[in-house]
């Protein structure tokens, strides 16, 4: 995979370096992710595929800081993290108020990260499925 050269995605990889090991601090990330994919028109660069990439890494860090999953490596959650960051920031390569073009940028950012740890996410994505028929079975 070739790493991703962006100064912005670099100040937002240090950020993740500093709250990988708080989950307090993750939760928070979680729910300001939540509000930024609530409040933001996606339409314009296939928005339904790309909030739910992000509304699956959101739920793959919640499972890992509740203990339900354990993610892989330690990398994989600082691209997690990072990508997660990118997108919330406002300020990015594209500045997002930028109307059509401002989140080019977040979506680049995204496949990106979804191709460094597409082990990760389909490991999640098939556990997530089993955990579901489990639930569902445990319920009758």
């Amino acid at each position: 995979m070739i790493p991703l050269r962006n100064r912005f995605f670099d100040i937002a990889l240090k950020q993740a370096t500093k709250i990988a090991g708080k989950p307090a601090r993750i939760i928070a990330l979680i729910a300001q992710l939540a509000l930024k994919l609530r409040k933001t028109d996606l339409n314009s660069i296939n928005g339904p595929i790309i909030k739910e990439k992000f509304l699956l890494l959101g739920r793959l860090l919640k499972a890992h800081v509740t203990g339900q999953y354990q993610i892989q490596s330690f990398r994989f959650l600082l691209i997690i993290l990072a990508a997660i960051i990118y997108l919330i920031n406002p300020l990015d390569l594209i500045p997002d108020f930028i109307f059509g073009v401002g989140l080019a940028d977040d979506l680049a950012v995204v496949t990106w990260a979804y191709q460094a740890i597409s082990t990760e996410v389909n490991a999640f994505a098939r556990w997530e499925k089993e955990q579901a028929g489990t639930s569902t079975f445990s319920s009758l």
